[in-house]
């Protein structure tokens, strides 16, 4: 087989994302705060954005004498801006050189920690408690030891012989029954501290340890806790009942004599439930560092005169603007014919020296001149063999040759980064409104009549309805709120799913409302609002079932759907079964 090498031509088409392009979908991502970031660090290093000020400028003219003052302080300003321009350009290389990906994240995530309230752990919380305490050395170790195991929520995490395993090897040099007890005396020591119920290592043990011992009902809770907890939390109160009656002690202990009356009893077990149920089954959660992150709505929908209107809020944000000043500096001056000319006699006279000719030559055609070159035409503009005319076009020239190269490129670059990420952020407010106007149409009946009325509404349909791609719909609601009438809500609350319907099973089994309107349909949200509604409605003593449920939706509302999805539904809602509800 021959190898050989040759050259091949292909003409094909390819689609590539401009750098334009990328920025826009990266803003259009960004949440409000996050976007803010980064336009408060472009501000700390793009030298021509500037944060607008709310000043209104007068319109009638200033003085003379002070417009005299007011124009040397504006050149005493761009003389300063010149001479920063080079700090400007260095400062900025050297951020570029340091500056990578994961600095930034490392730099955002440093933000969102120091953003965190300030607290103790419970593991900071237990270690202080024991620092007050007067142990010995060992017995300090062991305890340091036992809070390093115990979790988030209080429990210890481990049993004793896989603490035993766990020991480090400075506390390893008795044998493993010694250092049980050890291990056990230490657990003893922390479930005495606060908060109650710590370092427990089950749920039962847990509750127990926050019982009262003064309590006058501590035997009888702590006996139901260990033997009834099961039947507790499974709602089997009359067989807790037959339990307790069938032990004299515990009747004559709550008062009753001869044959107690069923009703009574169930009465005292409920007032005992209740006095469980004020214990806390995770007793660590308190000193847990989550927290509700806080929301900034960035567009508010709110109703003037009975209309909707949309507004974006920008308070967030800083309004951002290119320096005009840097935008003097950078614009182009084209030399007219008679400035060329005259250039050009210059360039040929007799009163300038050899060297001055070939500076005269190099602005004759409107290039840029090194610094050196430049200081050789502010020698020649002034200078007394120059005319009128001839000091004009010299000063004209000096005004545009203050940058060098490399600071008329840095500027330049900046400039253009400046004008794009401005039109990123406007193009981002266009999108983002765009968006909330189709949904504020599609789901209008929310805003008017509330959650049962929310349609289904996919991201496909407002993506076509806009003309825009189904992902940059995805990218414009991630972490986006909205602040309505009806509270606060995320933008991807309006794009809800339809509730699953039940196939019929026979003529007529569909209600007119859920023919052939698909606009009809309702949303799992709305579905589940009617399921409250019903629950609320239900007898306490005999709770409805689910397939209860599903007739009492038929009756009620003309809602179809099958038994699983209602008992689906009601899991979501936290609500338990009909046994678990039942009140005796």
């Amino acid at each position: 087989m021959k190898m050989e090498v040759h050259q091949q031509l292909r003409l094909e088409q390819r689609m590539h994302l401009s750098q334009q392009m990328l920025q826009n979908l990266e803003l259009l991502q960004l949440p409000i705060m996050e976007l803010r970031e980064l336009i408060v660090q472009e501000l700390q290093e793009n030298p021509t954005l500037e944060e607008k000020q709310d000043v209104e400028e007068p319109e009638t003219p200033a003085p003379a004498p002070e417009a005299e003052a007011e124009e040397e302080e504006a050149e005493a300003r761009q003389g300063e801006m010149f001479d920063s321009v080079e700090e400007q350009l260095f400062d900025s290389e050297r951020r570029t050189r340091r500056s990578d990906p994961l600095e930034d994240a490392e730099r955002r995530a440093e933000m969102l920690n120091n953003a965190t309230p300030s607290g103790a752990t419970l593991r900071e919380h237990l270690a202080g408690q024991l620092m007050v305490l007067e142990l010995t050395p060992d017995a300090r170790s062991f305890c340091e030891y036992v809070i390093q195991n115990i979790d988030d929520n209080g429990y210890l995490k481990f049993s004793l012989d896989e603490l035993v395993a766990g020991l480090p090897e400075e506390l390893r040099r008795e044998p493993a029954e010694v250092l049980s007890r050890k291990l056990e005396h230490a657990v003893s020591i922390i479930q005495a501290m606060e908060p109650r119920g710590v370092g427990a290592r089950s749920i039962k043990e847990c509750l127990l340890l926050q019982l009262d011992e003064a309590d006058p009902y501590y035997p009888l809770l702590g006996r139901l806790i260990e033997n009834h907890f099961e039947d507790v939390g499974a709602n089997r109160l009359p067989k807790i009942v037959k339990a307790l009656s069938a032990d004299p002690e515990i009747m004559a202990f709550l008062g009753y004599t001869g044959e107690p009356d069923p009703n009574e009893v169930i009465e005292d077990v409920k007032a005992l439930i209740g006095e469980i149920s004020k214990l806390n089954p995770k007793p660590g959660s308190s000193y847990t560092r989550d927290r509700v992150p806080k929301v900034y709505p960035e567009v508010v929908i709110k109703q003037v005169e009975g209309k909707y209107e949309i507004v974006l809020e920008d308070g967030w944000l800083p309004a951002i603007s290119l320096n005009r000043s840097y935008e003097e500096m950078l614009r182009e001056r084209r030399l007219g014919k008679e400035d060329r000319e005259r250039l050009s006699e210059m360039a040929k006279s007799d009163r300038f020296t050899e060297a001055e000719r070939a500076v005269l030559s190099e602005a004759q055609k409107h290039r840029r001149v090194s610094k050196e070159e430049h200081d050789r035409l502010a020698e020649i503009g002034r200078s007394d063999r120059l005319t009128d005319a001839e000091r004009k076009v010299l000063g004209a020239i000096l005004e545009e040759g203050k940058l060098s190269r490399e600071e008329h490129e840095f500027l330049k670059r900046k400039m253009d980064a400046g004008r794009k990420l401005i039109t990123a952020i406007e193009q981002r407010r266009g999108t983002i409104y765009r968006i909330t106007s189709e949904i504020l149409k599609h789901q209008k009946e929310f805003f008017e009549h509330g959650i049962e009325h929310l349609r289904p509404l996919r991201m496909q349909e407002v993506a076509d309805a806009v003309g825009i791609h189904l992902s940059t719909v995805s990218r414009a609601i991630s972490e986006k709120w909205v602040e309505t009438p009806r509270g606060i809500f995320p933008l991807k609350f309006f794009f809800a799913s339809a509730a699953p319907k039940a196939a019929p099973s026979g003529p007529g089994l569909l209600p007119p409302a859920f023919g052939a309107e698909a606009q009809d349909e309702k949303t799992r949200l709305a579905l589940m609002e009617r399921i409250r509604e019903v629950l609320d409605t239900e007898d306490r003593k005999n709770p409805l079932s689910d397939l209860e449920i599903v007739r009492r939706l038929k009756d009620l509302h003309g809602i179809v759907a099958a038994r699983r999805t209602i008992a689906k539904y009601r899991e979501e809602m936290g609500v338990p079964s009909s046994r678990l509800r039942k009140q005796y």
